[in-house]
């Protein structure tokens, strides 16, 4: 078994914690994978006598490109190339581990979109910063902060010692505020400086589509979408259906155009491109993709890049 390289590893995550800067990659969400099992080697071609191009530890984290029923196409620290399925743990469960941002040299530290130091950064969080981790990697960790999924470097995370159960999306829950004179607001983002679309008192019920520590995207009665405070939910033991909203497409990035495929997967052909702005209507709602009808087209498109629109 090959070790990696302390001071090397120590030089490439130091770069993780960065300021912010901009990024103008264009790329869909990607499942993510731990390797599993001891080291695990990275081939050229998906083949046992294929060139090993290197090899990871148990616990490193793995973008999954293209998955295969043997093979995964994955990218690892920056290389492309493939590792063997069964040795990569796919499963996300609902367990999120509560850590803290802890550069100790004051710099935010960038929540990136892939587990590399080439992967766009999505945003940069001061040290004091809550995350709730949803897979931790030896090197970097898949993270959720402020309704944001993406990568940190685990070098740079305080973890705490209890952990916060995340509720499955199509869970109900129920507003719950500590006086019933009271009311929750909704917003349009995951903020308290973000615009109020709308106010609910105590019972009303919200279906989750998204949960974090902090702050759930959910979907009210009356079909609004948007985010409330974690803490002022109750969840209960229903699970509903979505109903259809209007979303406008995104690109954190910075791309023009997002990707409008036939299916849920990266491995869906590309059916259209549609440009930043354009609004979709959201059929079916999905932790990783969308389902959605594009001026009477139906198809689908990551989650990500998804923001609701009031109306």
């Amino acid at each position: 078994m090959k070790h990696m390289n302390l001071a090397k590893l120590a030089g490439l995550t130091a770069a993780a914690a960065l300021t912010l800067a901009p990024a103008f990659s264009l790329a869909d969400t990607a499942q993510s994978a731990l390797v599993q099992g001891g080291a695990l080697n990275l081939r050229e071609t998906a083949s046992l006598n294929a060139k090993v191009l290197g090899q990871y530890p148990t616990g490193t984290l793995v973008e999954i490109v293209e998955s295969g029923s043997e093979w995964h196409k994955v990218l690892v620290n920056g290389k492309s190339g493939y590792m063997m399925a069964k040795y990569l743990n796919t499963g996300m469960d609902a367990t999120g581990i509560k850590a803290v941002v802890r550069t100790n040299t004051g710099i935010g530290l960038n929540l990136r979109e892939e587990p590399s130091l080439s992967g766009a950064i999505i945003t940069s969080y001061k040290p004091g910063a809550e995350v709730t981790v949803l897979q931790k990697g030896s090197v970097w960790s898949r993270v959720q902060v402020n309704g944001k999924e993406g990568f940190m470097a685990t070098q740079y995370l305080n973890f705490a010692s209890g952990s916060v159960q995340l509720p499955a999306a199509g869970k109900v829950a129920l507003v719950n505020n500590p006086k019933d004179t009271q009311v929750l607001n909704l917003r349009q983002e995951a903020s308290l400086d973000a615009k109020v679309l709308a106010y609910y008192r105590n019972g009303a019920k919200v279906t989750i589509l998204k949960s974090g520590s902090t702050w759930h995207k959910v979907q009210t009665e009356d079909g609004k979408v948007g985010y409330m405070m974690s803490r002022y939910l109750k969840l209960t033991d229903e699970t509903a259906a979505v109903k259809p909203y209007t979303a406008k497409l995104i690109n954190v990035n910075g791309g023009k155009i997002v990707n409008f495929r036939s299916g849920p997967s990266l491995n869906a052909s590309i059916v259209d491109k549609i440009a930043v702005g354009t609004k979709v209507q959201v059929i079916e709602h999905g932790t990783d993709w969308c389902r959605v009808n594009v001026d009477g087209r139906e198809g689908y498109i990551s989650t990500w890049f998804m923001k609701p629109v009031s109306e």
